[in-house]
This record gives C-alpha cells, sequence and structure tokens, in this order.
C-alpha cells in the first residue's frame, strides 16, 4: 500500500490531503473521501485503507487546515467535555464554520490536482464521506454532476434540513449508484432527522439504497467507541460493490 500526505493550494492557503492507494504506477479509480467532524486521525487512516485495498486512489483533504494541519479531536474526548465546555463549543464553532462553500473549493482544487496525477483515473469517481463529510458528499455529485458516479454516505449529519438548498435535494438529479447507511441508534442525527433524505435515496430505485442499521450509533463505520462491525462491515460491501459497478 502506498501512503503519503500532499498539498495542494486551494485559494485560503495550503490544505493537506492524505492519499492511499496500491502499489504500482496505476492509474487507479479514484474516491474522494470527506473525513467525518472529529477530523483526520489514525481511525481516518483505517477507513482510507480499507477502500483503498479495494485497488482504489482515495484522497482525504483535510476540512480544517485553515486552522491548522490535520487538527482532530478523539470523539470520546470530545463527548467528555460536555457541550456545555468551551473544548466542545469551540469544535462546533470550528465544524459549523467551516462552510459549504470552503468544502466545495476546496474541492475544486483537489479535482484539478487529481486531473493531474498519472496515478489517478480522475473519472468518473467515487466519494464517500462520514457525519458531516455525508453532507459534503451531496454537495459534491450537485457540483459535479459528470464526474461522481458512486456516492456513499454513513452516519450522516445535516444532510436534510428546511433550508431551500438542503443537500439531500441533489439526490433526485443524480445519475448515478448511491448508498447511504444510518444507525438506528444515532443519537446525534436520528434515523427521523435523516428521514427526508432516505425518501429521495429510495426513490433513485435500483441504484439507491438506504439501510438503517439496527442498534448502531453515530461513527458506527469509523474505528473507535461507536464502532459496529453489524453495521460498518455490510456498509463497506455495499460500497465497494457500488464503486466497482461504476467506475471500472
Amino acid at each position: 500500500m502506498h501512503e503519503e500526505i500532499r498539498s495542494i493550494t486551494p485559494a485560503d492557503g495550503t490544505q493537506s490531503v492524505l492519499v492511499k492507494r496500491p502499489d504500482g504506477e496505476g492509474p487507479f479509480p479514484v474516491v474522494v473521501m470527506f473525513h467525518d467532524g472529529p477530523g483526520v486521525r489514525p481511525s481516518t487512516h483505517e477507513v482510507a485503507r480499507r477502500v483503498a485495498e479495494g485497488g482504489y486512489l482515495v484522497a482525504v483533504p483535510d476540512r480544517y487546515y485553515r486552522r491548522e494541519q490535520f487538527f482532530h479531536i478523539e470523539p470520546e474526548d470530545l463527548f467528555a467535555q460536555g457541550p456545555d465546555s468551551e473544548v466542545f463549543k469551540d469544535f462546533f464553532k470550528l465544524l459549523m464554520g467551516t462552510t459549504d462553500e470552503m468544502v466545495s473549493a476546496d474541492l475544486d482544487a483537489l479535482l484539478a490536482h487529481l486531473d493531474d496525477d498519472p496515478a489517478a483515473k480522475s473519472s468518473p469517481m467515487g466519494v464517500i464521506g462520514y457525519c458531516i463529510g455525508a453532507r459534503s458528499v451531496l454537495r459534491a455529485i450537485a457540483a459535479h454532476p459528470g464526474r461522481f458516479r458512486a456516492a456513499v454516505g454513513l452516519h450522516p449529519s445535516f444532510c436534510a434540513t428546511e433550508d431551500a438548498d438542503s443537500p439531500h435535494l441533489a439526490v433526485p438529479s443524480f445519475a448515478g449508484e448511491m448508498y447511504i447507511g444510518v444507525g438506528a441508534e444515532d443519537k446525534m442525527q436520528s434515523p427521523e432527522s435523516c428521514a427526508p433524505l432516505g425518501e429521495a435515496v429510495v426513490q433513485l430505485g435500483d441504484r439507491g439504497q438506504y439501510v438503517i442499521h439496527p442498534g448502531a450509533d453515530h461513527g458506527f463505520a469509523v474505528p473507535g467507541s461507536a464502532y459496529l462491525p453489524s453495521a460498518a462491515d455490510p456498509s463497506y460491501e455495499a460500497a465497494l460493490a457500488i464503486f466497482s459497478r461504476q467506475l471500472a
């Protein structure tokens, strides 16, 4: 497995990108991975490797580079502080202060970089996101309808809102395949809050899978205290199957 940290230069500065891919020259189909809210940490490396082992170049842009390279906090440490703590408030401000527009501009820079990478087969692409990263998945397929053919969101957050441009509204026009996995016991984004997203995915017919995993809490697909193999394993199997069909 080839692993490296690359630097790209979107308008707001120098952004680090974690890249994992098989050994060899390629080119390898690309999967853009939007990490979860806590940031790039050892568990992010694990899930990136898991996808890359399927034969893909996985690129994970650092959401928080405007603050510092690979800023992160372990979820267990965050929740131990409690929602009224300064640590939690600071983190939530950073999370929501990194806007969709910022992430979109960063993605544009990453795509331009990948287009020049001889190891990357940069079209069509797959995209996978965790937590708020699933929101970025939906924004990505809306902004680049001809580029992404396979989309996966796991324990999604802030994907179905009351806003006129709610991210889930991108689903009906998506021409590829999509898998969304939600935890039945998710205490941060309940299945009820994700229902509009689920309804949209189901309308894709055989191109859409919306699965509510019994016993799964938020973070079930990322190694850590909430990790649940009975939900994570079928989710990755479904994701890799979609990538195989759509990115061949």
